[in-house]
């Protein structure tokens, strides 16, 4: 199978957060979603570290606070916007707690992509300033009215499923992997599901080493985005070769 270009899909952990190119380190305002800081937050993340190994372009397609609802929406824009052809697709599934709604009258202050018309509970959650006052109260409501253990165990196996579904439908090369606990076991066998059992967070944080390997949010750092790359290049080589 021949690939020609790679899409990722998630949370802060595929956008790579707190990736901070050094020439920006010593000036105290700088942050990671600036522009002059994509180049290197992009090469540095483990899907970039993949791309440069496999010698393809890449997409990233991950946002901060991202749910799996925002990114099966994500990936269903990229299907229908960009040419799949040839393509290799990551999913990084994250906490299945999160819920993500969308927002026709989203105004973008930094350039958002023209996917990105969300609001995510982890915004909410978090107290961000940023979130309208509505918005704020929407999602509050829906954290007393619907959030539950029962739906985030839905969330998951209708990500799972919905994932593994379009990539043989479509014969679109698909892998999707667990960032973090997903609280519950798939009673069906998913091929396009690595390590059912595992999680990146825990395995990273179960490393002697991980101190060194992540940033102070914890987040992965370069050494850690590093690791995940490792992990995943040995699948995607399968996939490839199959």
């Amino acid at each position: 199978m021949e690939i020609k270009k790679l899409a990722v899909f998630g949370d802060s952990w595929i956008w790579g957060d707190e990736l901070l190119d050094p020439k920006l380190r010593d000036d105290p305002d700088s942050h990671p979603c600036f522009t002059q800081n994509d180049e290197y937050r992009l090469s540095h993340c483990f899907s970039g570290l993949i791309a440069k190994k496999l010698g393809v372009p890449y997409e990233n397609y991950g946002q901060p606070g991202a749910s799996l609802q925002s990114t099966m929406w994500t990936f269903m824009w990229w299907l229908n916007n960009r040419d799949t052809a040839d393509t290799m697709v990551l999913i990084g599934l994250t906490a299945p707690d999160r819920q993500s709604w969308y927002n026709p009258d989203h105004v973008s202050y930094s350039n958002d992509p023209e996917w990105n018309k969300y609001v995510h509970s982890a915004w909410v959650n978090f107290g961000s300033s940023s979130i309208p006052e509505e918005w704020q109260q929407f999602g509050k409501q829906y954290l007393t009215l619907s959030h539950c253990d029962e739906l985030s165990r839905l969330n998951y196996h209708q990500a799972v499923l919905f994932f593994d579904g379009v990539s043989k439908s479509l014969d679109i090369p698909l892998l999707q992997f667990n960032l973090y606990q997903p609280w519950t076991r798939l009673k069906q066998e998913v091929s396009t599901l690595l390590w059912p059992t595992k999680n990146m967070q825990e395995v990273l944080l179960g490393r002697p080493d991980f101190k060194q390997i992540h940033a102070p949010g914890h987040h992965p750092n370069e050494q850690g985005h590093q690791i995940i790359s490792e992990y995943l290049i040995p699948e995607i080589n399968r996939v490839i070769l199959a």
